[in-house]
């Protein structure tokens, strides 16, 4: 199964080393395969390096998607992890 959804990303200092560490401790709980696009860069949702190449900042609407058994539980959960603003007090 798969499952899409675009999310804007709320937090001060976007996509961060910080916030893509908890993005991706939270995608690792799952069985599907993860992905994360911003405009023409696709990464895996489960590879910090990858993340961390997005460059996405606040305001920067990405896509997620995932493909496999949990794939709507998945992207229904890391979209909360981004709309929470990856648990960062601003």
């Amino acid at each position: 199964m798969q499952f899409k959804k675009k999310v804007t990303i709320m937090n001060n200092a976007g996509f961060h080393l910080r916030a893509v560490a908890v993005f991706v401790k939270e995608s690792e709980k799952f069985k599907s395969d993860i992905k994360v696009r911003n405009e023409e860069i696709e990464a895996d949702g489960k590879s910090i390096m990858g993340l961390t190449t997005l460059g996405a900042g606040k305001g920067v609407e990405i896509e997620l998607k995932a493909d496999g058994p949990d794939a709507k539980e998945a992207i229904m959960r890391l979209a909360k992890v981004i709309a929470d603003k990856f648990g960062e007090a601003e």
